[in-house]
């Protein structure tokens, strides 16, 4: 924290700003309001406006020289002030969402107002204690010590079976334990959502990159492309973006999913938290939050895309444009020309002789002689060939239909915006052994909506060509998108 960098931040930073503001109190609590309490993503700009007239109607009657502006005008301030990005959904609507500024406020007042019972020490300091043991565990490249690691914790998994089976008693947390971890699971939950703005802004910036490439002098379209993949790629090769990425992959499992949907329900379902189920029902609803924050920060990266296919199409226009105005030139000149034609029969002299090479005045290589091969052939004692495997063959060959693996995909796309091929080979299993995978690694080049990642390798077994073969293949981490 140096002393230039906090004057900076002082001055300039939207969230200090709002804090300082006269209409803090009516900023905050009314996007808390629509935002948090209801647990909303993005609100139309109606609906919004609706709200924040019948709040507003609703402040006058307490404070009647306050807040005489219109809804509208107050929306656009919020907006100009970084606390609310204003986009259009799919049908053109303008919707509202929060910016990380605001979200960040949010949080910090939610912290400052939360009045819990008591300060969970015990799961905190656990949760620490096994993140230490995870990342010293999953971070040694020693096999023996990886496998001593695990020994371990299957020995004390066993003890605890085997004390279980001989005392027939669950040693089970009590009211306080639960409690306390089922409201570090629903602060973590508060933090993970706000945390999606920031991935979003990055998103965002990547997009303004794009713009900014566009309109810059002597900019052509290979140089733009290449910056814009190069950014593109550098963020989802950071750590921010493979950390989504691993995540997004996560909540697009069906299976996952539903074990997720299998643990909130039996957490809420416990007689201990019936207290806190209805104070804080975040927990309840995080897979619908999560899917909705995800699909906003998928959605900027498609608008990525198509800013870029964008681009390209006006610098097509641009340049046949140019195109056409240089034959339209030219043809006005010859015009100009055909009705007064040069009288000299020379009118264009050549400085000194044509050099001209022509293919056929090339010399030919000259022939060199080679010494004549020797051999001999020995047709006796020849082992006798059957035939029968070999014509077995031709009539076995088969033919991967690239059309119907595409067909599947674009099935399983309507239920969901992403799949991986690990879990697309769940769905429909290979029956052609390899060349059905290397199919689908060729349908995943061949359009810009998948995506195939090197960085990340997948491992997944398969039945092979052969009956009862199995075959362990590792491949790139493949991404199929709607």
């Amino acid at each position: 924290m140096e002393y230039e960098q906090l004057r900076h931040d002082l001055k300039t930073s939207p969230i200090l700003k709002l804090l300082r503001s006269q209409n803090a109190a009516l900023i905050l609590s009314f996007l808390h309001r629509q935002f948090k309490v209801i647990q909303r993503v993005a609100v139309s700009q109606v609906e919004l406006e609706i709200k924040l007239g019948d709040y507003l109607d609703f402040l006058r009657d307490i404070h009647p020289d306050a807040y005489s502006r219109s809804p509208k005008d107050y929306l656009s301030e919020w907006c100009d002030d970084q606390l609310l990005r204003k986009t259009f959904d799919s049908s053109d609507n303008p919707v509202f969402t929060l910016t990380p500024a605001a979200e960040k406020a949010i949080a910090w007042l939610e912290e400052l107002q939360k009045r819990e019972e008591f300060v969970g020490t015990e799961s905190r300091f656990l949760q620490i204690f096994d993140l230490l043991k995870e990342i010293q565990d999953r971070s040694t490249t020693d096999v023996e010590t990886r496998i001593a690691q695990l020994e371990k914790d299957r020995d004390r998994i066993q003890q605890e079976i085997d004390q279980i089976r001989r005392s027939g008693v669950v040693d089970r947390y009590s009211s306080t334990q639960l409690q306390e971890r089922f409201l570090l699971a629903n602060q973590v939950t508060r933090q993970l959502i706000s945390d999606f703005r920031e991935i979003e802004q990055n998103f965002r910036n990547l997009t303004r990159k794009v713009q900014e490439a566009q309109f810059e002098k002597n900019s052509y379209k290979g140089m733009v492309i290449g910056r814009v993949l190069d950014a593109d790629q550098e963020l989802k090769d950071s750590d921010q973006g493979r950390s989504f990425y691993t995540f997004w992959n996560f909540l697009m499992s069906d299976n996952k999913r539903q074990k997720l949907k299998s643990m909130i329900q039996t957490v809420y379902q416990l007689e201990e938290l019936r207290p806190l189920a209805q104070e804080y029902p975040l927990l309840r609803r995080i897979e619908r939050n999560l899917l909705d924050a995800g699909e906003y920060i998928v959605q900027s990266n498609h608008r990525l895309t198509e800013k870029l296919r964008q681009m390209l199409d006006e610098r097509n226009l641009q340049e046949n444009r140019r195109v056409a105005e240089l034959v339209t030139e030219v043809q006005r000149l010859a015009l100009q020309i055909a009705n007064d034609a040069p009288t000299e029969l020379d009118f264009w002299i050549l400085e000194g002789e044509p050099a001209v090479h022509l293919v056929m005045a090339r010399p030919l290589h000259p022939l060199e002689e080679s010494d004549t091969p020797t051999f001999s052939f020995d047709f006796t004692n020849l082992p006798e060939i059957a035939l029968d495997e070999e014509i077995a063959e031709l009539y076995q060959q088969f033919y991967v239909d690239e059309d119907l693996l595409a067909q599947q995909i674009a099935q399983t796309l309507e239920h969901c915006s992403t799949i991986a091929l690990t879990d697309l080979v769940q769905l429909y299993p290979v029956t052609q052994g390899l060349p059905e995978i290397v199919a689908y690694l060729a349908i995943a080049t061949q359009s810009d909506r998948h995506s195939v990642d090197s960085s990340t390798i997948d491992s997944i077994t398969i039945s092979g060509i052969e009956p009862e073969t199995q075959l362990q293949l590792t491949l790139p981490h493949i991404i199929f998108r709607r």
